[in-house]
């Protein structure tokens, strides 16, 4: 099976396509890198990790309280995943990065520093005692998918895909379909609670790049992608979306591990992509979904954002939470990063992100809290229809 990585890899550069003389029965070329590698991971006898069992949440649960985050380095402090739990959360959503498994350049097509980073974080016993307490839900950013800042051309996606849903213990409806993306509606009538949970890497159009420079720009390199064709979500998630947001809640929250509304920086977020990001605002005032927060991931830091969309009566907000365990400052990094939609600080310092919905007064009370559990910044949102 070593040999067929090669072939399939030379067959796709077309060096090979003569090789033993033109005849009818030659299989064609495989279109992509993706194409190519099937056979190689079809032979593949590895033994994937599997998270630790965890609790299912009732379709038919009150939702009052959960909480999210994102960005964890399975080799650092874990403590967080205690304090999370002592909040009594009825559900939490990691968001993307769950694990750092892209650290070498030289990494084979079966990733193996990705299944072994997955194999670290199910030793460290908080996450092991979190997981089999809190019924969690999941989607990826780059760190877990296999390589830093990949979008929908990175050769190694679809091993990648195979190792999250067997950790996770994906459902057969998103084993079925490529992408991981989800969704999930908890509640009874009038007090319905949706998560959408969008697949921001496995479709994305490659990133366009500033030209270099020295000494390099020092909020990111990348700038808005304005081809028309360029994608994030891809055309069937696109569709999916526009169902999911035909379905009645009474509150929707939906995640994305890159950030969504503010323009004030050149890293990655939905800023890489602006017609897709007016396409995003023009569906929700399509659909007349006036009860929608964002809940976002990715910068190693936590902050709120708003804006105002045109179609839509309401406010929308981004609540950011990043990260668990691996931010990158010692506090408010605001001023490093003016954004008139940012409504408070930009916390570059470990934090999770709590919910807490009170159905009698139709609020949503967002709170971005340190790793000890006390509170940074909070705000209460009117957006519960």
């Amino acid at each position: 099976m070593k040999r067929a990585l090669p072939l399939a890899l030379l067959l796709l550069s077309g060096c090979a396509a003569n090789v033993g003389g033109p005849t009818a029965s030659a299989p064609a070329a495989p279109q992509s890198a993706q194409e190519a590698l099937r056979p190689y991971y079809a032979g593949l006898a590895t033994k994937l990790p599997k998270a630790p069992t965890n609790p299912v949440l009732a379709p038919d649960n009150v939702i009052t309280r959960f909480a999210f985050g994102s960005c964890v380095n399975e080799n650092r402090d874990m403590k967080f995943w205690d304090v999370i739990a002592a909040q009594k959360p009825q559900a939490f959503l990691l968001i993307g990065d769950n694990v750092y498994g892209d650290t070498r350049p030289t990494n084979g097509a079966d990733i193996p520093t990705l299944t072994a980073s997955y194999r670290k974080l199910s030793s460290r016993v908080e996450f092991d005692r979190f997981r089999r307490t809190i019924p969690m839900m999941t989607t990826w950013d780059d760190h877990d998918y296999g390589a830093n800042d990949a979008g929908g051309a990175f050769a190694f996606k679809e091993w990648a895909e195979k190792v999250y849903e067997t950790y996770w213990s994906s459902s057969d409806e998103v084993k079925a379909r490529p992408g991981v993306y989800d969704s999930k509606i908890v509640g009874p009538a009038g007090k319905r609670v949706q998560f959408i949970i969008l697949d921001s890497r496995f479709f994305r159009s490659d990133l366009a790049v500033m030209p270099y420079r020295d000494p390099a720009p020092s909020l990111g390199w990348y700038i808005p992608n304005m081809d028309p064709k360029a994608s994030i979500l891809g055309n069937a998630q696109w569709d999916w979306l526009a169902q999911e947001l035909s379905k009645p809640a009474e509150l929707r929250f939906i995640i994305s591990s890159t950030q969504v509304i503010t323009d004030a920086h050149n890293f990655e977020g939905w800023t890489n992509f602006p017609k897709e990001r007016d396409r995003l605002y023009a569906l929700l005032a399509d659909k007349k979904v006036n009860n929608a927060i964002f809940l976002t991931g990715d910068r190693h830091s936590g902050a709120f954002y708003k804006t105002q969309v045109p179609g839509l009566s309401k406010p929308l907000w981004d609540f950011t939470s990043s990260s668990l365990n691996f931010a990158f400052g010692k506090g408010d990094s605001g001023e490093r990063e003016p954004d008139p939609r940012r409504t408070g600080g930009l916390w570059s310092i470990p934090n999770f992100g709590q919910i807490d919905i009170d159905w009698s007064s139709k609020t949503v009370k967002m709170t971005l809290r340190k790793d000890d559990g006390s509170v940074i910044e909070e705000e209460v949102v009117q957006a519960i229809n």
